[in-house]
């Protein structure tokens, strides 16, 4: 009786690997490289900031930008490309956000942003 006090019964075992599995399902969701999104760099640039966020293989109509108080969100959609079964795969397919915390309040109706080759470019003018 005190060796299943000590290593559990099978239903703690079984929670065990449920909570595992459900780990591992988060893990695999994740973006590679960088557990909060796609990776990003904030640059003052005197009269404005400017962000760059990583996006490859994401069309400029699966993103939006969004200036809320001092934070900038960026949500978007990384498409499947469809074509056969992935043997191995490390890239990110699904929904993201990525949310930065601007230093400075900002005028969000001058903000803009163009997509150019995977890098999402923010242009941010300061109040």
């Amino acid at each position: 009786m005190e060796e299943l006090d000590t290593y559990g019964t099978a239903v703690d075992i079984q929670d065990l690997i449920a909570v595992r599995d459900k780990v591992e399902d988060l893990l695999a969701r994740r973006i590679p490289g960088d557990a909060i999104g796609p990776k990003a760099e904030l640059r003052d640039v005197g009269d404005a900031f400017r962000l760059l966020l990583e996006v490859p293989g994401v069309a400029q109509e699966d993103l939006e930008v969004a200036v809320q108080g001092r934070e900038l969100v960026v949500a978007g959609h990384r498409q499947a490309d469809g074509k056969g079964d992935a043997v191995f795969s490390e890239r990110f397919v699904g929904p993201f956000q990525r949310a930065v915390e601007l230093p400075a309040d900002v005028d969000p109706e001058g903000a803009t942003a163009q997509l150019v080759a995977g890098l999402l470019i923010v242009h941010l003018p300061k109040l």
